[in-house]
C-alpha cells in the first residue's frame, strides 16, 4: 500500500486537474490513515494553492475482496493481494485502494479551464 504523502500528493494532483466546485468527497484506507487525520493533513499542504478553499469530506475505504464467482466482502487482516474465495476455492482479488475519488467523479467531471483565486 502506498504512504500516507504519496496519497495525499495523488489526491491533490487529481483534484487540480479536476473541475470541484469548491467541494470534494474522498473515501480512505483505514490502514493508511485514520479520516479526520487525512483531512487535517490535506488542509496543512493545500494552504497557498489552488486547493485552499475546497472543503474535503473524507470518510472510511474498506479492503474489498472480489472474487469471478461473484463474491463480495470485505476483508480485515494481511494479504498478498489475494486470498482464497471461501465460496468457491478459487483465488480472489483484494483491492486495496488508498484512497478512491468518490465526488468530483474523474470518469464524469471534466478537466479544469480556468484558476479561480
Amino acid at each position: 500500500m502506498e504512504k500516507v504523502g504519496n496519497a495525499l500528493i495523488g489526491l491533490m494532483q487529481d483534484l487540480s486537474r479536476l473541475s470541484t466546485n469548491g467541494k470534494a468527497e474522498i473515501k480512505v484506507n483505514e490502514k493508511l490513515c485514520e479520516p479526520h487525520q487525512f483531512q487535517a493533513l490535506f488542509q496543512h499542504f493545500a494552504r497557498g494553492t489552488i486547493l485552499e478553499r475546497v472543503d474535503l469530506d473524507v470518510d472510511s475505504l474498506e479492503t474489498q475482496v472480489n472474487c469471478s464467482c461473484g463474491y463480495q466482502n470485505t476483508h480485515d487482516g494481511e494479504h498478498n493481494g489475494y486470498t482464497k474465495c471461501p465460496r468457491c476455492g478459487k483465488f480472489a482479488e483484494i483491492q486495496d485502494h488508498a484512497y478512491k475519488l468518490i465526488n468530483p467523479d474523474p470518469s464524469k467531471t471534466g478537466e479544469r479551464k480556468t484558476i479561480r483565486f
